[in-house]
């Protein structure tokens, strides 16, 4: 009889695959078990190691004895057939202590490589109250445990909006956690219930997919930050006993729970750009129920520094001067919480507000530092590179951006910029493909290629590319549609209309300047509305077809007192311009030639 015959005669396969199924299992259930009871790190290891020496004392067992009605009975068998099944075990053997003493780098210095960061994702928490409206609170509350634990030195944390790309997906947290670069991976669900909140929260690793960590908390509101602290200091203590991880900071006060949950809706509205005056709204009532709220009036400051970009005149009238309004929350800010990323954050937007572009980008570099995981302050830096004509910078800036997250549209914004300014058509198609990619609704994305060929000067190309992106996403593009027809001068253009579009949002200046009109786009500059966002006012001649009109005596003025040539003489000069004849200077096409 062949070895094989008398393996199955023996039922040793049978023995076998029962032994590895219930292991299985076993190994499964102990590693949420074991974490449930504040079991030590290496007690999952030396079970999982216990499991695996069992295996070959299973094989040998049943390849020795035999159970019958007559009960266990010993089985006879070659010598030659026994050896090899005793050196098969043995092997097996050997392999499970070869892999608890040398292949577990965690064994002997933690639970990552040595050259590897500790790091972690917050998957965003599942909302179960049955409520769609309900959304802004789990995600809230994703975003606000991610803050806590980007404050604990030598953790890497992945951006918000990055992990918001798995949301409802599912999937398996080992390739989520791949995908993110990370080693470890939070998931959990949240159900609110009027003033009640229950929690889940997990921690598993991504190496294995074991869950290290588990608990359920039932809490009132009025604890919210109470128990995102809990949340984040268990997960810290964790992390920090197996990643050698820093302190974890400290508690914070206890908030509004109307505050809170107004706050949560502002922000949410915020980070989508979607009913700014709705966002207004929420973070103001928020800051008056919690006025000691640091974030709150950080968020309430940003949320105004951007009103300018998507609202109109009516709009911002019923809000009042965001100017006034974004230093005023800024200033609030910086009293409660001035080292806070978000704090430095809008305190930067003030200064480039105000033209003091060098202050501006050593506070974003600083917000960076004390949040490398916080990703809107990355995006301000290279748009304000990008504005005062640091091209390359600004590239660099963008793909750190980039790099920490590439799933928003508005950062691929960037880098579509620097291919408009250098006519480098691969930069504008790959950005133009990642954002309609992202967004399929921006315009950006559906008019990028008529946006390059049209400040090349390429009128006709741009035209052909402006009717496919009129065809493909008529609503999307129609405003651009319409400024494009009238900078061309076509017949019948709506010059009354596009004039009000160009004055009312300095965004579609660059289109008075394909047109040639330079009186329409500084007036639009000189609005009180426009003053938040005068930063901007090079990029309409960072293009080729702007460029001529720097050198305009009234362009030239108003770089000098909108900041930009204080910033340059500090920084250094960008290419686009070049001092001369002591305190004069040029910009455009010959700069820097006599």
């Amino acid at each position: 009889m062949s070895l094989i015959a008398e393996l199955k005669r023996r039922k040793v396969f049978k023995v076998g695959g029962a032994y590895l199924v219930v292991a299985w299992l076993a190994v499964q259930a102990v590693s949420i078990g074991f974490p449930a009871f504040d079991a030590p790190p290496w007690a999952l290891r030396v079970f999982i190691l216990m499991a695996m020496l069992g295996f070959p004392i299973a094989l040998v067992f049943a390849w020795m004895f035999d159970m019958t009605p007559e009960g266990v009975k010993t089985e006879g068998s070659s010598a030659r057939a026994t050896i090899g099944v005793y050196v098969a075990a043995a092997a097996l053997a050997g392999l499970a202590l070869g892999w608890y003493f040398k292949g577990q780098p965690s064994y002997r210095v933690g639970d990552v490589p040595a050259n590897s960061v500790p790091s972690v994702a917050v998957l965003p928490f599942a909302n179960m109250s049955g409520k769609a409206d309900e959304e802004y609170f789990s995600d809230g509350m994703t975003e606000e445990l991610l803050n806590v634990l980007a404050k604990i030195p030598k953790l890497n944390v992945a951006a918000r909006t990055s992990v918001f790309e798995f949301k409802g997906k599912g999937g398996d947290v080992r390739e989520i956690g791949r995908k993110l670069g990370v080693t470890h991976i939070v998931e959990g669900s949240i159900r609110r219930d009027g003033g009640q909140v229950r929690v889940t929260a997990q921690l598993i690793r991504v190496a294995d997919g074991f869950h290290l960590w588990s608990e359920r908390y039932d809490r009132e509101l009025k604890s919210v930050f109470a128990l995102q602290d809990d949340i984040a200091r268990q997960i810290g203590e964790q992390l920090q006993t197996r990643l050698g991880i820093g302190e974890m900071p400290a508690a914070r006060a206890a908030i509004d729970p109307v505050a809170y949950d107004e706050y949560l809706k502002g922000r949410a509205l915020y980070r989508n750009r979607k009913d700014m005056p709705g966002a207004i709204a929420h973070l103001q009532r928020a800051v008056e129920l919690a006025p000691q709220f640091g974030a709150g009036w950080a968020s309430l400051a940003l949320t105004h520094e951007v009103i300018y970009w998507w609202t109109n005149d009516s709009q911002r009238a019923a809000i009042g001067d965001s100017y006034a309004l974004m230093v005023a929350a800024a200033d609030r800010a910086i009293a409660l919480d001035p080292k806070a990323a978000m704090t430095l954050h809008a305190r930067g937007n003030v200064a480039r507000a105000q033209g003091h572009y060098a202050e501006a980008e050593r506070t974003y570099l600083e917000s960076i530092r004390v949040d490398p995981s916080y990703t809107d302050v990355r995006e301000d830096l290279a748009e304000l590179l990008y504005c005062t004509g640091y091209l390359e910078e600004s590239e660099v800036a963008a793909r750190e951006l980039l790099a920490l997250d590439p799933r928003v549209a508005n950062y691929w914004w960037r880098i579509q910029q620097i291919g408009f300014a250098t006519g480098r058509v691969e930069l504008v198609d790959e950005a133009t493909a990642r954002i309609v990619e992202i967004d399929p609704d921006n315009r950006r994305g559906r008019v990028g290629r008529a946006l390059l060929a049209m400040f090349q000067g390429n009128l006709e190309t741009a035209r052909t590319e402006f009717a496919a992106a009129e065809r493909a996403a008529p609503a999307v593009v129609a405003a651009d549609a319409l400024l494009f027809h009238w900078a061309v001068k076509d017949p019948g253009a709506n010059d009354a209309e596009a004039r009000r579009l160009v004055s009312e949002q300095t965004l579609h200046g660059i289109y008075a300047m394909v047109r040639g009109d330079l009186d329409l786009l500084l007036a639009a500059f000189e609005r009180d509305a426009a003053r938040i966002g005068r930063y901007s006012f090079l990029v309409n001649f960072n293009e080729p077809v702007g460029l001529a009109s720097l050198r305009d005596p009234r362009v030239k003025e108003t770089l000098a007192r909108y900041g930009f040539v204080a910033y340059w003489r500090e920084k250094g000069w960008p290419a686009i311009c070049h001092p001369f004849a002591g305190e004069d200077f040029e910009c455009g096409v010959t700069a820097g030639k006599n």
